[in-house]
């Protein structure tokens, strides 16, 4: 007997719009805190003037790696599918202990992943600062351990955090996750703004450690405890209770298992790829730093708007794929593909036509100067250019994943990383394109990547509309470049005008050039009527006249 009741629908194109409007509006807010929090990171102790927000980045991001290698891609994809099948296929109490042996096993395992990476911090720390210049590397390295055993726990919270993702997600809720981050951003803006103010002027960017430093360490990792537990009471609310539950050879965590040895294969492949990045960016003082201040602005519009459009699609997809239900299965995917393109294209047009006033309004204040605000808008524009190809990427990763396969994702993006490794050395040395040519590298990468895996998902499914979805895109970039060509004239007019040196002027230019783009864009997608623009329009409408 199955329980579908359970699971609440939210399987049809109304509830989808729904739900990625509510997790668009999380996400949004969301990154917005998340800009106010690298504008603290760049006014606190800079970006390009000192290694210390590049040490400050590596360290804070060494967690992350180590948990995405270990349970991350798990959680975040292949545990949401097996869920679902497992909650209309069997009820939820069946589904309930399959969560709550996912639980138990991602607790014990990240809690021993903390421990080893507290012991061997010192020698994590050198791999990851291989390209610092000897003159400053061992100060890096005792300043970035430091860091990273402070930060260490906040793998056991990202576990959980994921796991309670997951089944909010397979209840179609998704408030609550997308607005968690929030707290978090809150929490560390809260902490480089005390920092700041406590640490003395020369403190404030030596890389020797101190216990104003401290504040850094202490701060960053409450907030990733305070998102984990601001999901707590959503989980409750869907009547999830946690029980320490042993017996890990169950069927569905051997199901798991197996799907997730091929996750591991592709988030392996991405952390190698990612390592040479960082190898390289040390190379130059603050292209760490750089190229993560970039990558959170290029991920602007992912983050808002595709992610919140997968999240939403799979418990769905994964649902119809059960269910055997090809055409309901690739009417999800065409839909998923046209709402991001209409979203992500004009956004690239927007980054590279006004990036650097972008930059300069966000991050050129405190100790973050024009030669911070020049490479990271350098950075930033070369990531534009792979902004649509790595959001596709991500959306068919996810499609793959509702199908339960996670072999073809991970072939996939280990070619995708070899192009992105070899074009790196290529655009860093060969070109001398420096941290910028990274950026050019990952966008290289991703092209290839999501090429070849829409080939795959069009075998597959036999037909996905190449032709319709074509014409989408081509027209959707021809709005687009006319949306660049009106942002960079509104820019550069009032720049002339007003001139750009007070943060009013700056607001004025970047907001002026940002709504005229808008404006173009809309204009122009109905002259070339782009459907999904129109219905996008329709929906903002009808939810403002409520």
């Amino acid at each position: 007997m199955t329980d579908r009741g359970q699971a609440p629908p939210g399987d049809d194109p109304g509830s989808f719009v729904r739900n990625t409007a509510v997790m668009s509006v999380g996400t949004a807010l969301s990154r917005v805190t998340g800009f106010l929090r690298i504008a603290a990171i760049a006014w606190a102790v800079g970006i390009a003037e000192t290694r210390l927000a590049s040490t400050y980045y590596l360290a804070n991001n060494t967690p992350n790696i180590i948990y995405e290698l270990a349970l991350g891609g798990v959680l975040s994809s292949v545990f949401v599918p097996v869920f679902v099948e497992w909650l209309e296929g069997r009820g939820r109490e069946a589904a309930w202990d399959v969560a709550r042996r996912v639980f138990t096993i991602t607790l014990v395992l990240l809690t021993v992943l903390t421990v080893a990476g507290i012991v061997f911090a010192p020698w994590i720390i050198r791999l990851y600062t291989a390209g610092v210049p000897q003159g400053h590397r061992q100060d890096v390295v005792e300043l970035g351990t430091f860091f990273l055993r402070w930060f260490m726990p906040q793998i056991v919270f990202y576990g959980i955090g994921a796991v309670a993702t997951g089944l909010l997600n397979a209840h179609r809720r998704f408030a609550a996750p997308m607005f968690a981050p929030i707290l978090n951003n809150l929490i560390v803006i809260a902490t480089f703004v005390t920092y700041a103010l406590v640490a003395g002027d020369a403190d404030r960017t030596s890389l020797a450690t101190s216990p104003q430093k401290a504040i850094l360490a202490i701060g960053t990792t409450l907030g990733v405890v305070a998102m984990t537990l601001a999901l707590w009471p959503s989980l409750r609310s869907i009547g999830f209770r946690f029980r320490w539950t042993g017996g890990w050879r169950h069927e569905a965590v051997i199901r798991i298992a197996h799907l997730a040895k091929w996750t591991i294969v592709y988030v392996a492949v991405n952390q190698v790829a990612y390592l040479l990045v960082l190898v390289l960016a040390n190379r130059v003082r603050g292209g760490v730093a750089a190229y993560a201040s970039a990558f959170i602005l290029f991920q602007l519009p992912h983050a808002i708007f595709t992610v919140s459009v997968f999240t939403a699609l799979l418990p769905a997809m994964s649902s119809r794929w059960t269910d055997r239900d090809a055409d309901g299965f690739r009417g999800l995917l065409r839909l998923g593909i046209g709402s991001t393109a209409v979203i992500v294209i004009p956004a690239t047009a927007g980054f590279i036509a006004i990036g650097q006033p972008i930059v300069r309004l966000l991050l050129e204040h405190g100790l973050a100067g024009p030669d911070s605000t020049e490479l990271v808008a350098d950075v930033l524009s070369l990531f534009a250019l792979g902004l649509f190809p790595f959001s596709l990427f991500m959306l068919l990763t996810r499609s793959f994943y509702a199908m339960q396969d996670s072999r073809t994702p991970a072939l996939v993006n280990v070619v995708g990383a070899v192009v992105h490794t070899v074009a790196n050395f290529l655009f860093f040395f060969w070109l001398d394109l420096g941290v910028p040519g990274l950026a050019l590298g990952h966008a290289v990468g991703y092209a290839v990547a999501s090429a070849l895996l829409l080939v795959r998902m069009r075998r597959r499914l036999h037909r996905i509309e190449g032709r319709a979805l074509a014409s989408l895109v081509a027209r959707t970039t021809a709005a687009s470049i006319v949306t660049g060509g009106v942002a960079w004239a509104v820019a550069r007019g009032l720049a002339e005008m007003l001139g750009s040196g007070t943060l009013v002027d700056q607001v004025v230019q970047v907001g002026s050039a940002v709504l005229a783009g808008v404006l173009a864009f809309g204009l122009a997608a109905r002259m070339l009527r782009i459907q999904e623009v129109e219905a996008l329009r329709r929906q903002l409408l009808a939810r403002w006249g409520r």
